[in-house]
């Protein structure tokens, strides 16, 4: 393998695979990063055995050919080279060596075929743009490995023109429903949503699941095993109490309030004005605002809350409860096609 390139277009390549490079791998390999060059171009693979990312940039290939390059080392000194510095990378051996006006590097590196092949994923030709909904649902998912299935976001498309997206650690649930044509049911990762950040054409087979963005990367994951919970069941059909308020305004009293009160902020909705209270040591906080509408006496955990007004993009939100004990339900009310449930706390008077 001998090809050109610049500082800037690798080490933007590198960077692309990096959550897929383990930095504590079960094999010594997996901690390198697979490199092939052809056909005018040099790719870049990580895998961890269970996400596997594939990029690629322009490069002037000189002899075609691969190697897996120990990725925290290239990463870090390409890194701290100038960004129009042109390099020359060439594998001699067991050594990749890299070349660029400032001096010359010899890495050992591995043989491209001792690398773990990418499960092989049917690619969709339809783009998605899921950012505003994982935006919203991502923060609910669970991030305890011992709630395996809730570290995943349920994505469920049953026909009939909807695909619901969910995620809940138990605490909270977020649920977002788009448009969709689909008909799949599928647990993926979390942390391999957050990496959507620009529409993607999503396929699914054989326990895995491939995310296709139109400047070439590639994100394959294996999904997640399990039955997620019917989080449609856990949201009532009707409330007792409801109130509309404006959310920005509410989101920002609630983060000051959050600065006394890290761990419980009380809500007293009476009277057309919402009250926010804390009290932690010998501190306290209070904040009114405006509203319509009345609900019961509650207590929450503020980062849930938090993390619930910000799912929105809406202006105006509203919040629905039936005791100070239920779940309390934040929703749009000029559009039904997302909710955010959220359990209070209880907490002694």
């Amino acid at each position: 393998m001998k090809l050109l390139t610049c500082q800037s277009d690798l080490s933007h390549l590198l960077k692309t695979v990096a959550r897929a490079v383990s930095a504590k791998p079960s094999h010594p390999i997996l901690a390198g990063v697979l490199l092939t060059a052809g056909d005018g171009r040099l790719t870049a693979t990580g895998y961890d055995l269970e996400l596997g990312i594939t990029s690629s940039i322009h490069a002037a290939v000189d002899i075609p050919g691969g190697t897996v390059a120990p990725y925290r080392t290239l990463l870090e000194l390409t890194g701290r080279m100038e960004a129009t510095e042109a390099m020359s990378m060439a594998v001699d051996g067991t050594h990749l060596k890299l070349t660029s006006t400032s001096g010359a590097y010899s890495l050992a590196v591995d043989d491209a075929a001792d690398y773990p092949e990418l499960p092989v994923v049917a690619v969709s030709d339809h783009y998605s743009d899921l950012t505003a909904a994982l935006t919203a649902v991502l923060p609910a998912a669970a991030t305890d490995a011992a709630k395996q299935v809730l570290t995943g976001v349920h994505l469920y498309a049953a026909g009939g023109g909807n695909l619901r997206i969910a995620a809940t650690d138990g605490h909270r649930l977020s649920i977002v429903n788009i448009d969709s044509t689909a008909l799949f049911s599928a647990i993926v990762p979390a942390r391999c949503l957050a990496l959507i950040k620009q529409p993607a054409a999503i396929a699914f087979n054989n326990g895995h699941v491939s995310l296709a963005f139109v400047d070439g990367t590639t994100i394959i994951s294996r999904t997640l095993d399990g039955t997620y919970p019917n989080v449609e069941q856990l949201i009532p059909d009707t409330y007792s109490h409801s109130i509309t308020i404006n959310r920005v305004q509410l989101l920002n009293a609630l983060q000051r309030v959050a600065v006394i009160g890290t761990s419980v902020i009380k809500l007293d909705a009476q009277s057309k004005t919402l009250t926010l209270s804390a009290e932690l040591d010998a501190n306290s906080g209070i904040e009114s605002l405006p509203i319509t509408g009345s609900l019961p006496m509650l207590a929450f955990n503020p980062a849930y809350l938090i993390d619930g007004l910000r799912a929105f993009a809406t202006d105006t939100i509203t919040i629905n409860a039936n005791s100070s004990t239920a779940p309390v339900v934040l929703t749009n009310p000029a559009d039904s096609s997302q909710t955010y449930l959220v359990m209070p706390v209880q907490v002694r008077t």
